[in-house]
């Protein structure tokens, strides 16, 4: 007698979605964004810069245009304030957040920069190089200390799972200001080196 499986629980959706912060308008990006708005009710925030990409690209699926953020927004979520930082290079309009994070009784600052790829014409590597210049000084002003990717180029699923594995050990993701800046150093190396290129 073979032993049935038991599918996982599948994921209950939210009692409430009230906003969809895109980072940028990349299809990998705003994709599920239609469709929670159009289920939940929810409103979706994206740059007005991509907001025109979007419209000049006329995805299928995009959502419908709603909320612009404004570079430096504030969105309270409950008792928590997220800041939406302009960070242009990947696309346009490419938004940033710092998120306030929380594990068990330990606080700490997430970033997650909105788009990682840089692009390859030599003044939209200088819209990249000093977004990077002004993102890192916020980072600076709120003590960031946790990094966050919108793509797995930096282990983010790895790290995730050695967190589920290892609740109690230490937090994969929780680099400390010192190595959030040196990621940040990284790019800007990185950057540079693209711009001597190009």
């Amino acid at each position: 007698m073979s032993a049935r499986r038991v599918p996982p629980p599948r994921p209950r959706p939210p009692k409430r979605t009230t906003g969809i912060v895109l980072t940028h308008g990349h299809n990998d990006h705003f994709g599920g964004a239609r469709y929670l708005a159009d289920r939940y009710g929810a409103r979706v925030l994206m740059s007005a810069a991509d907001w025109d990409l979007v419209a000049s690209t006329q995805p299928a699926d995009a959502p419908a245009r709603d909320l612009e953020i404004a570079d430096g927004q504030r969105l309270t979520l409950g008792g928590t304030t997220i800041r939406l930082h302009h960070t242009p290079g990947h696309t346009p309009g490419t938004v940033s957040p710092i998120i306030p994070v929380r594990r068990g009784s330990e606080r700490h600052t997430a970033m997650l920069w909105g788009g990682t790829n840089p692009p390859t014409t030599p003044t939209a590597l200088r819209t990249y190089l000093r977004s990077i210049h002004s993102f890192r000084a916020q980072m600076r002003c709120t003590n960031v200390d946790v990094e966050l990717s919108n793509h797995p180029a930096d282990y983010g699923l790895q790290r995730a799972e050695q967190l589920r594995s290892r609740p109690d050990g230490p937090n994969p993701f929780v680099l400390g200001r010192t190595r959030t800046q040196r990621y940040m150093m990284v790019m800007d190396s990185m950057l540079r080196g693209r711009l001597a290129d190009a």
